[in-house]
């Protein structure tokens, strides 16, 4: 399957290989720091450009894979982002193009917040969130700006005991535990957290590119057989993947967002085929908008 969507590495294995387009966000002075990413599935909101449909670990979502660099502090930090708390098995490593990086032990965020949600103390003790769309065994956090309901702690993760009503539940301390009772409604604004990622991460010392990929770059497309692709000083090199986005329309034989190969390349050109030394794709009808290419990259989740 072309695109961003990567193969099981045989049945059973807890190794799953994705194929990802590179794209980069930088931030703060260019400077200072800085960061690259493989992918993104929404967790960093900033990132644009380039497709990352959720592929899946052990039948989680992967949210985002990523690598940071902080130029100021000459750091850097690998990271994959899941669906899902407590997660078991948690994985263990990345390889991005043939390089390693350990993940630490998972650390908990949360994808949804909403303000305005109220507590209904004992002997209601239900938590009241409109359309929650929470299920038995989801966990959660709240938190008061002015203080807590007695009996709940601020930021604590706790489980959804049982629905009451679409805007209506119990909680729980643990999975299947009883309900907690509580007293008071707290104060201030009241938010509630739900949607949890958890996050795994490998930190480091700075060295360089750990893509040595090519950063996005525009590109021109001509409607030729076979058609030619400019983008100068590219880097790449013949068997290498790249895949299109675009702000119009490319042209016909050529699709966003899918990966091809690079072939008969030159310092600032380059054809592309379907298949890996395969023939050289032609291209046919109009195109509008700029057009931009990014290198496809590996990334196995273990």
């Amino acid at each position: 399957m072309s695109g961003v969507l990567g193969v099981l590495l045989g049945s059973g294995s807890d190794e799953r290989q994705i194929d990802l387009p590179v794209s980069y966000y930088s931030w703060g002075d260019k400077y200072s720091a800085g960061e690259q990413f493989g992918a993104d599935g929404g967790y960093f909101t900033s990132l644009v450009g380039g497709a990352f449909t959720p592929a899946s670990w052990q039948g989680r979502n992967i949210r985002a894979i990523a690598h940071e660099y902080d130029f100021y502090a000459a750091a850097s930090r690998t990271l994959i982002g899941l669906d899902g708390y407590g997660l078991t098995p948690e994985p263990s490593r990345l390889r991005i193009n043939g390089t390693v990086y350990p993940l630490s032990a998972g650390s908990v965020s949360w994808a949804t917040y909403v303000a305005g949600i109220t507590f209904s103390p004992s002997p209601t003790n239900t938590m009241n969130w409109t359309s929650h769309g929470l299920a038995v065994g989801d966990p959660v956090q709240f938190y008061c700006s002015g203080g807590m309901p007695s009996g709940l702690t601020a930021f604590t993760i706790y489980y959804v005991q049982s629905v009451v009503s679409a805007s209506a539940f119990k909680i729980a301390a643990t999975p299947g535990g009883a309900a907690l009772s509580f007293t008071g409604s707290g104060s201030g604004t009241r938010y509630g957290y739900k949607d949890p990622i958890t996050a795994y991460q490998a930190n480091g010392t700075l060295s360089g590119n750990v893509f040595t990929s090519m950063l996005p770059r525009a590109a021109s497309i001509t409607i030729a057989t076979p058609a030619t692709v400019t983008s100068a000083a590219h880097g790449l090199t013949n068997g290498k993947r790249v895949q299109f986005t675009t702000s119009g329309v490319l042209p016909a034989g050529i699709f966003a967002n899918t990966t091809y190969f690079v072939v008969n390349t030159a310092t600032d050109t380059f054809n592309l085929s379907a298949t890996l030394g395969g023939a050289a794709i032609s291209t046919s009808g109009g195109q509008s908008g700029s057009h931009v290419v990014r290198e496809v990259v590996s990334v196995t989740v273990s």
